[in-house]
């Protein structure tokens, strides 16, 4: 069976936002939404700065119908995710799904599975991620699928309409509720980052600063 949904926009304000976030920050707040290191940035530009609504899709795993279908109906500013229930074999995302995201205006890919034609998506600067590389692709069966229904990439639950933010270390599927918390709390560690940066640059010890030095004390009562 295959299903179409769509999904509840978030003005551009809120992309804006979430554009300035750093998700290596990110890493020491919240617990869920990262992907596990097995899904890499597939080094198809660089640098990069992937930020967008996330249009996800479910697919059988040799069956790209519904890939090819999500880069026509995805919205500039969008971000195509795809599950493959753990299969790499068959890759879904190659230069054609590239160029057609492209032509919609999609900002970046990720792809709990694999991908080919990687020296043509570097070629055309699309940043993309996934679990490694293949030179056998999926088919056009039509035998089902799903798009914008919540799917698991890279061991995180990921809803239609997140917002995920990529580097080159990986990817945050933020919900559009914490968008306002992530934002308030990169500010308080970018303010922190730079005064601790400056008392490392005075000669002060790492282990002082953090207090790890004080737990180590502790542990040795």
């Amino acid at each position: 069976m295959m299903s179409m949904n769509t999904i509840d926009r978030v003005d551009s304000d809120t992309i804006e936002a979430a554009a300035t976030l750093d998700p290596n920050d990110l890493g020491h707040h919240f617990h869920f939404g990262f992907t596990t290191p097995e899904i890499q940035f597939m080094e198809t530009t660089e640098p990069v700065e992937m930020v967008g609504q996330v249009v996800t899709v479910r697919i059988p795993p040799e069956d790209s119908t519904m890939v090819h279908k999500a880069t026509e109906i995805a919205e500039p500013g969008d971000v195509i995710v795809v599950d493959m229930q753990g299969h790499t074999t068959n890759a879904p995302w190659g230069e054609m799904t590239t160029r057609a995201a492209i032509e919609s205006g999609v900002t970046g890919a990720v792809i709990d599975g694999s991908i080919t034609d990687s020296r043509e998506i570097d070629e055309l600067e699309f940043p993309v991620y996934a679990r490694g590389k293949s030179a056998r692709t999926t088919r056009l069966h039509g035998r089902g699928g799903e798009i914008n229904s919540p799917v698991q990439i890279g061991g995180s639950v990921v809803n239609p309409g997140d917002i995920a933010i990529g580097n080159e270390d990986g990817v945050l599927f933020l919900r559009r509720e914490k968008v306002d918390e992530a934002i308030e709390y990169c500010k308080e560690v970018k303010s922190q980052e730079e005064e601790t940066i400056q008392k490392l640059e005075s000669g002060a010890s790492l282990a002082d600063l953090t207090a790890a030095n004080e737990l180590l004390d502790q542990a040795g009562d």
